[in-house]
């Protein structure tokens, strides 16, 4: 598997994981009747929850800007040393992001969502770049 696709994969387990720390978090803060309940009433105010509920909206989120990228990159085959190091840099920032953001620590969460704004510009002008030498591969 490309280090391309396992970014996806691991941006998918990591929007997994986000909903399911939440969802215990809630659980723990809600106690048993709350998770039980049909959820009518609003769940428990809690900061952390709050934040846990902020990072899932933003896993997924980017799970859709970069999927949608890696998609494209996939099809067209245009692969290289940017979509590489991008899909890397994006694995980095998925993994770091939501410990980060859960416990609150700033400034590094806000670099570690930062590195996913480099990386999906960065991953788009690699398959920019290699649908060019794709190209003109082709022509000849």
């Amino acid at each position: 598997m490309t280090v391309e696709l396992w970014s996806v994969f691991v941006t998918g387990g990591m929007l997994w994981l986000s909903i399911v720390v939440q969802q215990l978090h809630l659980d723990k803060v809600g106690g048993t009747a709350y998770a039980l309940s049909n959820r009518s009433d609003p769940p428990p105010d809690s900061a952390v929850q709050s934040r846990l509920l902020r990072a899932v909206r933003n896993q997924s989120d980017v799970a859709a800007v970069w999927i949608a990228l890696v998609v494209v990159q996939q099809i067209s085959g245009a692969a290289g040393a940017l979509t590489y190091w991008a899909a890397l840099a994006m694995i980095a920032s998925r993994i770091l992001y939501l410990p980060l953001y859960a416990f609150g620590v700033t400034p590094f969460r806000s670099l570690s969502w930062a590195l996913f704004l480099f990386a999906a510009p960065v991953f788009a002008v690699g398959i920019v770049l290699g649908l060019d030498a794709i190209s003109v591969v082709q022509t000849q």
